[in-house]
């Protein structure tokens, strides 16, 4: 069952001041983070030339956007509570470093990219995180099942990765012709996906928060009406902290044994 709540989603909307009250720590840890990092080498691994000046120019924009991001999603997490990062990388940094210094919170990135994976760990490692925040190379879905039990999944322009899913991303952006589609990719992919899907909403407690893009929403809503998963979706979307796509927040409740036996 999908219940949205509250009006259509604007973005720049404010958010709880108390969220973004005690935030001295987290600056100092980001700008120790932010300093820690090397960024010609994530350079390489974004970008095919140019990638040290693109990192000049973001590098600052991640960061204010990010924080943005944070003071969205604390209000809606407990305390001592797990996240997981599908494809976290630099963007998702602000947020997780929040999580940590702010609520306490355990964390997992899960990134396919090796190279970036080594590198985000050595800027944690650097600024005292490595403790809280785990990173590792490998598919979400298998990271999932080895977080523990879940309040929080971050899945953030994931299913939209042209590298990943050629097919459904085109589609999705409407860059495909239906003429042109190779339709058996496309099930493969959906496929993929689905399994992805089935794997974190599986990994989540009783409640949990979904951190995503409106472009994966659909997705989202798909696997929940599948799998008897309610979902509420509310009003507040932030830009996301490098490209700027809107990121908004969907609560998840996945019903308890007695429920599952009354239907």
């Amino acid at each position: 069952m999908v219940r949205r709540v509250g009006p259509q989603i604007r973005i720049g909307k404010s958010v709880d001041k108390e969220s973004a009250m005690g935030r001295s720590e987290t600056d100092r840890v980001l700008r120790h983070l932010f300093r820690a990092l090397d960024w010609r080498a994530l350079g390489d691994v974004y970008c095919d030339e140019g990638g040290e000046a693109f990192w000049a120019e973001h590098r600052g924009k991640a960061l204010r956007l990010g924080l943005r991001w944070a003071d969205a999603l604390l209000p809606r997490l407990a305390a001592g509570g797990s996240s997981l990062y599908a494809g976290g990388g630099v963007a998702d940094l602000p947020a997780v470093v929040a999580e940590v210094v702010e609520r306490g919170r355990t964390i997992r990135i899960a990134n396919l990219r090796a190279a970036e994976c080594r590198l985000l760990a050595a800027g944690l490692t650097e600024v005292g995180l490595a403790g809280s925040v785990t990173v590792v190379a490998e598919d979400a879905g298998a990271a999932a099942s080895g977080a523990g039990v879940l309040d929080h999944v971050s899945m953030v322009s994931v299913l939209t990765d042209p590298e990943t899913w050629p097919q459904v991303s085109a589609v999705g952006y409407g860059r495909m012709p239906p003429a042109l589609l190779d339709v058996d990719a496309f099930t493969r992919e959906r496929a993929a996906i689905e399994a992805l899907l089935d794997a974190l909403l599986a990994a989540t407690g009783p409640q949990s928060v979904f951190t995503t893009t409106v472009e994966e929403v659909p997705w989202l809503l798909r696997a929940a009406d599948r799998l008897g998963v309610t979902v509420e979706a509310d009003d507040v979307l932030v830009e996301s902290a490098i490209v700027g796509d809107p990121i908004g927040f969907l609560s998840v409740r996945r019903p308890d044994d007695a429920e599952r036996h009354t239907r």
